[in-house]
């Protein structure tokens, strides 16, 4: 176990992850991009996003759509909503209490990421960006260890070994394996001093030295698991591969993203990266990417994964991070709207994918004058409450000190409580900064220092219980 010090809630740590970050820029070079995007914030005035719920047009119902084209990129048509121009019953909502936060983890060098809670709500699975160890590599490359660690007990056991990607691993419960997406290097093309690679998928049980590669040439470093393990995904040459709960091939369904770039002629000629989220109890998947280029929003469509047919949801901006309700009904983002760099405004926005609605929220505190960000979030059990990191950044040349928190959000009334305000939380838009167990009793989080990266335990005591 990692050593564990009275939290002092001091600035953040960011010398070990700006020196890491900058050095993976330079080798990785163009691949790590957009969460640089994401990263640095200018001064330019920012608007505070309305709280009130909005009509929009599109949904996650992926009915009559057309096969995809094999002639010239076009744009999909719009997801459609099931209920929509109805009123539909809410969830109802249940209260929380949070106990003061116990420090878990703690490293001076290295940089943690937390993906998931494990359905026995006693793991976590976790990254950690292995800084300290760089030197030794022969390659030089950053490199990433995949874990799972029990914040109780403090035991963790290595799964594997990687070079360092931002896409994150996967549990797979019916195997007890970790199946996550990882880079080969080849080398640096002689000509254009450019990275020579190829993205793969692999499998561990346990042992790092025994992980079995699944996959090779893909397109996409994402992947995702089907809610309660019954199927994999990732998109491989033309088509989308699946695999069933053995990791045995399935059939799958020709799909080409190329095809549906309709907006390339507006971007930048950097590939676009997209991520995924698999919508609980369906064959759908929240495919977006994160920007696509400096001139442009990125995507936000649905893909059937049974099918390979796709539809577009109309957010009124682009998504930077996703996360489904655990009943599959709501889909949150966080949210950018002006296609500026840097970004100058985020938001939680939550879309009702049975009656089209938009809910937007700005969890920060509105009234303080500055740019205001959503950097991170989680949904709660009840399905209508998010455990959200939100950021206030004072405009140039103002008095106000900058305000960094944790927040729990009702979406639906638009509420959000600043909870241990005499603690700092920390986040980077392009980690996984905090996860909350499915039974809802206990929420993990980075809350890092100057000094060091820390991740920290919180109980949590719901209403009824």
């Amino acid at each position: 176990m990692k050593t564990t010090k009275k939290f002092t809630g001091k600035e953040n740590n960011q010398n070990g992850k700006v020196k890491g970050l900058i050095e993976t820029l330079v080798v990785i070079g163009l691949i790590l991009l957009i969460p640089l995007f994401f990263a640095i914030r200018t001064a330019a005035n920012s608007q505070p996003a309305p709280n009130t719920p909005a009509p929009a047009a599109p949904t996650t119902a992926a009915q009559n759509i057309p096969p995809t084209s094999t002639i010239t990129p076009q744009q999909p048509p719009a997801c459609t909503f099931p209920l929509a121009q109805t009123t539909a019953v809410e969830s109802t909502s249940e209260e929380y209490t949070f106990s003061e936060p116990q420090i878990v983890l703690t490293d001076p060098d290295n940089h943690y990421n937390i993906v998931e809670w494990l359905p026995d709500n006693q793991q976590v699975l976790i990254t950690e960006d292995l800084y300290s160890t760089r030197e030794m590599e022969s390659d030089k490359f950053l490199r990433q260890s995949i874990e799972l660690y029990n914040p109780e007990t403090g035991e963790s056991k290595v799964y594997a070994i990687r070079h360092y990607i931002e896409e994150p691993p996967s549990w797979q419960p019916g195997l007890n394996a970790v199946v996550y997406p990882a880079m080969n290097f080849m080398g640096i093309d002689e000509n254009t001093h450019l990275l020579k690679f190829t993205r793969q998928v692999w499998v561990s049980h346990g042992n790092p030295k025994a992980a079995q590669m699944l996959a090779d040439n893909l397109p996409q470093f994402p992947l995702a698991v089907k809610p309660g393990g019954s199927e994999v995904v990732y998109l491989s040459d033309k088509k989308i591969s699946k695999r069933n709960n053995s990791l045995k091939d399935i059939p799958s369904a020709p799909f080409d993203l190329t095809e549906w770039d309709y907006a390339k002629g507006r971007r930048n000629e950097l590939p676009i990266s997209y991520e995924m989220a698999w919508q609980p109890g369906t064959p759908l998947i929240f495919l977006y990417s994160n920007g696509g280029g400096l001139r442009m929003g990125g995507y936000t469509f649905v893909l059937d994964a049974d099918t390979g047919r796709l539809c577009e949801l109309n957010l009124d901006g682009w998504a930077f991070k996703a996360d489904w309700s655990p009943d599959g009904r709501y889909l949150a983002i966080g949210r950018a709207r002006e296609f500026s760099f840097p970004v100058n405004l985020t938001d939680l926005t939550v879309l009702d994918t049975a009656t089209g609605n938009l809910y937007i929220t700005g969890i920060t505190p509105q009234e303080v004058e500055g740019k205001h960000y959503v950097d991170d979030f989680v949904w709660a059990p009840d399905n209508r409450h998010l455990l959200a990191i939100g950021s206030v950044t004072p405009f140039q040349n103002s008095s106000q000190v900058g305000i960094d928190g944790l927040y729990l959000v009702d979406f639906i009334s638009g509420q959000s409580d600043h909870l241990l305000p005499e603690y700092k939380f920390y986040a980077s838009p392009s980690d996984n900064n905090l996860a909350w167990s499915p039974d809802g009793s206990k929420v993990v989080i980075r809350c890092p220092t100057y000094e060091e990266d820390r991740v920290c335990f919180i109980s949590v005591q719901r209403s009824g219980q």
